[in-house]
């Protein structure tokens, strides 16, 4: 398996190509996901899983098509060192991307559309909680 980033809503952007560096440099191979794609599971878009194991799921699938437009990067990894190497480099270069994931054995299967509103649904959450955080830390 060979280190990967999935890139959506970043090519030809400065960030998609600052990413572009800064994973090559690590030893990531970078994909640029075309909204065409959007409907492969990550599995496929990664090369983890064949194209054939997911076209029965696609063809159900694809009445709910609806393309995002938020920046999102999916990560898969030989060794988890190389995630806190990329993070680390990202912070430090300004690279923001608040929309992250990593391939597991669960959402391999998932179509990127689902795996983004997944994500975003977690995020929300997350922003929701530490805005309550520090509007708790202020009153106190």
């Amino acid at each position: 398996m060979r280190s990967m980033i999935l890139c959506y809503n970043l090519k030809g952007t400065k960030k998609g190509r600052k990413l572009g560096m800064l994973g090559s440099f690590l030893g990531f191979r970078i994909k640029y996901v075309e909204k065409e794609e959007y409907l492969k599971s990550i599995g496929e878009l990664t090369g983890l899983i064949n194209e054939k194991e997911t076209m029965d799921s696609q063809i159900s699938e694809q009445q709910d098509t609806e393309a995002f437009e938020e920046e999102m990067i999916v990560i898969q990894m030989e060794d988890h060192r190389m995630l806190d190497k990329l993070l680390f480099q990202m912070r430090k270069e300004k690279v923001q991307i608040p929309l992250k994931a990593v391939v597991t054995a669960q959402n391999q299967n998932w179509t990127s559309e689902a795996l983004y509103k997944e994500i975003k649904k977690e995020h929300e959450t997350m922003m929701k909680l530490e805005k309550e955080k520090q509007e708790a830390g202020s009153q106190g």
